[in-house]
């Protein structure tokens, strides 16, 4: 390889990352921003910096289809920090890497704090870190409810009468969040997947929602489904009510694979990544950490909802996502007939 990667065609550089973290926007400035004044400061003095790379994960789409085409590990940063479901959970992503023993949990088990319910967020595998959670909660435009009450839980988002009242993360009105329809399937089944496309109104990135909220806008939804970060953001607060659902709010892990191989060697990173210094400023963006000796911002009676590691490893998960997919679209097309 000599760590030549460019020919792949992803990320733009012609080096394999010794950390590759690809982290929400609200998580890559202000530890990116840490991690520099840590360098001047001559922490990292056994690393390479110049193959320690932040990227905003939205803006790495090509990267996650690369990975499908891997087949060395050496073709893979010994570090990658990732949000959500993608193909780094694949059967042949497991099959090839996570299944050979490559990655590892550096954290040794950490339980999902009994502050959010008890979860389980730890990897019962012992293959992925989970660092965080962004949780994705309602917030009810009072100028667009139409009547309606303000929604409690996720539930009351399948009636026929939320039908296009509903915003949630998307692009272009496709590439819908997928955390948020696969937790949905967990919970409510296959079919409430249909349901809830029906209600979908538009697919939108959480600054545009939280943009829209409280404004009036006829564009605006009665219900806009967005990270807390975003929510708290929202300058109209008298125009609208975040609802932290009596489900919980849908939890959006981000993850660490750490080489096993490497683990000594990369423990000062990994430390970095899952400490209590880090683990601060990801609650400060609003995403709690699993770090147990952080304290958390979130309300005290915040629980978050996970599809559960029994969905997440199942043998056919691109397969499920694609099923999940097809179902809310369905329903989405649906309901823009109407």
């Amino acid at each position: 390889m000599n760590g030549k990667i460019q020919e792949k065609g992803w990320v733009g550089y012609d080096f394999v990352p010794t950390l590759l973290a690809m982290m929400p926007c609200p998580l890559k400035v202000p530890v990116e921003e840490d991690f520099a004044r840590r360098e001047e400061a001559g922490e990292w003095a056994g690393f390479d910096t110049s193959k320690i790379v932040f990227e905003g994960n939205a803006t790495q789409t090509g990267f996650y289809e690369q990975v499908k085409a891997y087949r060395h590990e050496d073709e893979l940063p010994e570090l990658i920090v990732s949000p959500g479901i993608s193909s780094f959970f694949h059967s042949d992503f497991r099959e090839k890497f996570l299944e050979r023993g490559v990655f590892a949990d550096v954290t040794e088990g950490w339980r999902g704090n009994p502050r959010f319910g008890n979860p389980e967020l730890a990897d019962p595998k012992g293959w992925y870190t989970v660092i965080c959670v962004n949780p994705l909660v309602m917030v009810a435009d009072l100028t667009r409810l139409e009547g309606l009450p303000v929604p409690r839980s996720w539930g009351e988002l399948l009636k026929p009468e939320w039908s296009r009242k509903v915003n949630m993360r998307g692009k272009n009105n496709k590439d819908f969040c997928e955390t948020t329809l696969l937790t949905l399937r967990h919970v409510f089944g296959p079919e409430a997947v249909e349901r809830f496309g029906e209600s979908v109104k538009d697919g939108l990135h959480p600054a545009q929602m939280a943009k829209l909220a409280g404004t009036g806008n006829p564009e605006a939804p009665g219900v806009s489904i967005m990270p807390y970060f975003y929510a708290k953001t929202i300058p109209r607060k008298e125009k609208i009510s975040i609802v932290w659902p009596e489900e919980g709010a849908i939890a959006s892990p981000v993850f660490l694979l750490a080489k096993a191989a490497s683990r000594e060697r990369l423990k000062p990173l990994t430390d970095y990544l899952t400490g209590p210094r880090v683990s601060a400023l990801y609650e400060n963006a609003w995403f709690p950490a699993l770090n147990p000796l952080v304290e958390s911002k979130l309300p005290p009676d915040a629980k978050l909802m996970w599809m559960g590691w029994d969905l997440v490893w199942n043998d056919n998960i691109g397969a499920v996502k694609l099923d999940t997919e097809e179902r809310f679209m369905r329903g989405y097309r649906k309901g823009r007939s109407l």
